[in-house]
C-alpha cells in the first residue's frame, strides 16, 4: 500500500471516527492526529507513523529500521487520550496538552501542517522527574541520540575507517585520524565487544541543551559515550569502558588517542633523529639527562607506524604506559600528562623514560641507563680518584649520599681504605639493565669493580660499588658505613691533644659511642683522658675483617703484633663504637680493652688531661711546640712504628716521673694508675 493510499485511508477511517461521536465535537483536528500517531505506535507500524508525523520528524526519530526498538525505550504513554488545552503557536503549529491513560499523565504534542495542508505529529514531550526536578524532554532529540548511538556502535564494528569517523565530534575525529590504522581497528574492536548477555540495547542516557550522556551495559560494566549537540546534530565526543577488568577497563578514547598520537611522533623524531622535537615531547630530566647528548643509533625502537608491533595503551590517572610487542621483544614507552593549561585544553602527554625487554637475552634496557651509565660513571671515577666529595655525591643517590658522602670530610676520607680507587684507568667488562638498576663490570687499574647505578628523579646515579676484598662486605657502601663512625670516633681522640679543644672532642667522641660507652666513661670526664689519647693511632691499622650481624658488628684492624678490634653496637639505626680493644702484641698481657680502663682510672680520679698539643706523628712548629690541626689525621702507625720492637707510647707529655729507688714504691699519684700492676704499662706510659 502506498504512502498516499495509506494517508487517505486513515483519514478516511478517523473522519468516520468522529463522525460517530458528533460533527461538532471540540478539538477535531488536534484529536484526529494524535489518535492516528498512537494507533500506529500501538501496531507497530513504522510507515504508518511516517504518514502522520512532519519530514523532520521522520528524519530524525523514524530514519532508521530499529526505530520502533527505541520508541518502546522512552515508554511513550498509551490508553485513553484526553485534550486539555490547546494553545495556537502560529498558522502553521499548535501545541497540544493531553492527559493519557487512568493515571492521567501528562504529555505535550506540537503539531504542525505538511505540504498538503494535513495537521502531523512534528514532537512530543515527555515530562520525566530526576532527584526532585521535573522537566519535559522532546522525543525527536532523545530519539536521535538514541539512533546515533546506534548508528555508532554499528559503524565502529562494522564500518570502514571514514565510516568510523564520521559519526565522530571534530576533536575527536582529529585525534583519530592519526593514530596507526592498526591500533584504530584494536580500539574499535574494544568498545564495541563485550555486550550484555541479554543481547538488548537498553541505554540509560542523561542529557542537557548541548550534551548527552548514554551508559550502555556490557557482559562487565558498561560503555559510557558522550555526545556533543553541534548544528541539530549529536556527534560522539568520547567513549569510555567503565569496568574492574583491568585489561578491558578504557578511561577515554580521546586521551588515548592523544597519548598514541603524541608516542607516534616520539617515534618519529626518535627515527629522524630530530633532537629539537624530542625536547617538546619528553619530559625535561629524561631529554637533558639522557637524549640531548646521546648517540641515538645505539639503540633501535619500533618504526612509528607500528608495522611489526601491537600497541597496548593503559591509561592510569596521568600516566599512560605504552607497550610495544613483537615476536622478539616488548618496549615500554611511559608517558606523564602535562599539567593542563586550560580547562578546556586537550591533554598533553610527555615521554619520560622507554624500556627495552629482550626475549631471548631476557635483559630489561631503558634508555636513560644506557645513555647516561656511561657518562656518570665516568665523572664519579675522577670525582673518588681525587676524594673531591662535593662531585662525589653529585653523582650519587641520596641513599649512598646520606649514608656514606654526607658523613666524610675533606679530612676524614683519607682515611678511609679506598686506595683502589685511584686509578681512572676504566674498562668496561659489560652492562646489564634491569629496570630502573643497571649494573656495569669493570677493571678499574686492573682490579675487577661492579658499580651499581639507580635511577633517581630520571638520572641514573652511584648507588653503591660492589669489590673483591677479603673479610669486608662486598658492599663499598656497607664498609663505608661502618668504618665512619670508628675514624669519626679517632678523630674526636686525634682532637682531644688540643687542651683548647676539649668540649668539641667530646661532642665527637660521644657522638659515635654507645650509650654504654659514653655513661661509663665520656660523660663522666669533661676532657678528653690522656690514658686514651693514643688509641687512634692503632685505628689506622689496615682493615683486615669486618663481621656483622643484626645488632653487633667486630671490626678488626692490622694483625696480631700491632692493630685494634673495635666492638659496634647498633643503636638508632646505625653501629657505634661500644669498646676498642688496643692490640701491640700477640700476647694478652699486650692488649687493652679501652672502655674498662678508662673507666677504672676514672674511678680512681687519676686520669689527667691534656697540657700540651702532642700529635701522633709527631711534627713539631719552628719553637719545638707540637702542631695538630682540627681534624687532622694522624699519620698511619706503619710510618710511626715500623717494627714491633718499636711499640706505640703514650704521647702526652705529663709530669717527668722522678727516679725510683730500689723497693720503692711507685707514686700513685704522679703515675695516675692503680695498686695493682698495669699489664699495659710498657705499652702505654708517659715519657718524659
Amino acid at each position: 500500500m502506498s504512502r498516499a493510499v495509506r494517508s487517505f485511508v486513515w483519514s478516511l477511517f478517523l473522519a468516520m471516527s468522529v463522525a460517530g461521536t458528533g460533527a461538532g465535537c471540540a478539538h477535531l483536528i488536534e484529536n484526529r492526529a494524535i489518535m492516528a500517531f498512537s494507533e500506529n505506535l500501538k501496531a507497530q507500524d513504522l510507515e504508518g507513523l511516517k504518514v502522520v508525523t512532519s519530514d523532520d520528524f521522520n528524519k530524525r526519530a523514524l530514519r532508521t529500521a530499529t526505530a520502533l526498538e527505541d520508541l518502546k525505550i522512552l515508554r511513550i504513554p498509551d490508553g485513553k487520550t484526553s485534550i486539555v488545552d490547546v494553545e495556537q503557536v502560529s498558522d502553521d503549529k499548535k501545541r497540544v496538552s493531553v492527559q493519557v491513560g487512568e493515571d492521567k499523565k501528562e504529555v505535550f504534542y506540537e503539531l504542525t501542517r505538511d505540504e498538503s495542508g494535513k495537521w502531523v505529529i512534528d514532537d512530543i514531550y515527555l515530562k520525566q522527574k530526576k532527584k526532585g526536578i521535573e522537566a519535559y524532554k522532546s522525543v525527536t532529540e532523545q530519539m536521535d541520540l538514541l539512533l546515533t548511538v546506534r548508528e555508532f556502535l554499528d559503524a565502529w564494528a562494522h564500518g570502514d575507517r571514514e565510516q568510523v569517523l564520521s559519526i565522530t565530534s571534530p576533536k575527536l575525529r582529529a585525534a583519530l585520524e592519526d593514530v596507526p590504522p592498526s591500533f584504530l581497528a584494536q580500539l574499535t574492536r574494544q568498545v564495541t565487544k563485550g555486550k550484555s548477555s541479554s543481547g538488548k540495547f537498553r541505554p540509560m542516557a542523561s542529557m542537557d541543551e548541548k550534551i548527552a550522556v548514554v551508559k550502555l551495559p556490557r557482559q562487565t560494566g558498561q560503555t559510557v559515550i558522550t555526545l556533543e549537540l553541534r548544528k541539530g546534530k549529536w556527534q560522539v565526543a568520547d567513549v569510555g569502558i567503565d569496568c574492574k577488568d583491568e585489561e578491558e577497563k578504557l578511561p577515554s578514547v580521546l586521551n588515548i588517542a592523544h597519548a598514541v598520537n603524541r608516542c607516534v611522533a616520539f617515534l618519529t623524531a626518535y627515527h629522524s633523529e630530530d633532537k629539537k622535537k624530542l625536547a617538546e615531547l619528553c619530559d625535561t630530566d629524561f631529554f637533558e639527562g639522557s637524549l640531548s647528548f646521546a648517540d641515538l643509533k645505539q639503540a633501535k625502537l619500533p618504526e612509528p607506524q607500528l608495522p611489526e608491533h601491537e600497541l597496548q595503551v593503559r591509561l592510569r590517572g596521568n600516566r599512560a604506559d605504552f607497550t610495544l610487542r613483537s615476536e622478539s621483544e616488548f618496549v615500554q614507552v611511559d608517558m606523564q600528562r602535562a599539567p593542563d593549561t586550560s580547562s578546556d585544553a586537550l591533554p598533553e602527554f610527555v615521554v619520560s623514560d622507554v624500556t627495552i625487554y629482550e626475549i631471548a637475552s631476557k635483559q630489561e634496557m631503558r634508555l636513560s641507563a644506557m645513555f647516561t651509565s656511561h657518562g656518570m660513571l665516568e665523572v664519579f671515577v675522577n670525582a673518588l680518584s681525587r676524594r673531591k666529595l662535593e662531585e662525589i655525591k653529585h653523582c650519587s643517590t641520596r641513599d649512598f649520599s646520606s649514608r656514606v658522602w654526607d658523613k666524610m670530610t675533606e679530612a676524614t676520607v683519607p682515611s678511609m681504605p679506598l686506595e683502589g680507587f685511584d686509578s681512572t684507568d676504566v674498562e668496561i667488562v659489560s652492562a646489564s639493565f634491569q629496570g630502573a638498576l643497571t649494573k656495569m663490570d669493570v677493571l678499574q687499574g686492573g682490579v675487577p669493580f661492579t658499580y651499581l647505578l639507580r635511577d633517581e628523579r630520571g638520572k641514573f646515579l652511584i648507588d653503591d660499588i660492589q669489590w673483591q676484598v677479603s673479610g669486608v662486605p662486598a658492599s663499598v657502601k656497607s664498609t663505608l658505613e661502618i668504618l665512619i663512625p670508628i675514624q669519626d670516633f679517632a678523630a674526636g681522640i686525634t682532637l682531644g691533644r688540643d687542651p683548647g679543644q676539649q668540649q668539641q672532642a667530646l661532642d665527637m667522641i660521644q657522638a659515635n659511642s654507645s650509650n654504654d660507652f659514653n655513661r661509663m666513661v665520656w660523660n663522666q670526664s669533661r676532657f678528653v683522658p690522656n690514658s686514651g689519647m693514643s688509641a687512634d693511632t692503632f685505628l689506622q691499622s689496615p682493615v683486615r675483617s669486618i663481621a656483622i650481624d643484626d645488632k653487633e658488628v667486630v671490626v678488626n684492624f692490622g694483625d696480631q703484633r700491632y692493630g685494634a678490634k673495635v666492638l659496634m653496637r647498633r643503636e638508632f639505626d646505625r653501629f657505634i663504637v661500644d669498646d676498642v680493644i688496643l692490640i701491640a702484641g700477640p700476647e694478652e698481657t699486650q692488649r687493652l680493652a679501652l672502655r674498662q680502663s678508662l673507666r677504672t682510672q676514672l674511678a680512681s680520679g687519676k686520669v689527667q688531661a691534656p697540657q700540651a698539643i702532642v700529635q701522633a706523628s709527631l711534627s713539631t712548629t719552628s719553637d719545638g711546640q707540637v702542631e695538630q690541626a682540627v681534624h687532622q689525621v694522624p699519620a698511619k702507625p706503619e710510618k710511626l712504628y715500623p717494627t714491633a720492637a718499636n711499640p706505640p707510647r703514650e704521647l702526652d707529655h705529663g709530669k717527668p716521673k722522678k727516679p725510683k729507688k730500689p723497693n720503692e714504691p711507685e707514686d700513685l699519684e704522679e703515675q695516675g694508675a692503680s695498686d695493682e700492676p698495669d699489664p699495659f704499662a710498657d705499652i702505654l706510659q708517659t715519657e718524659p
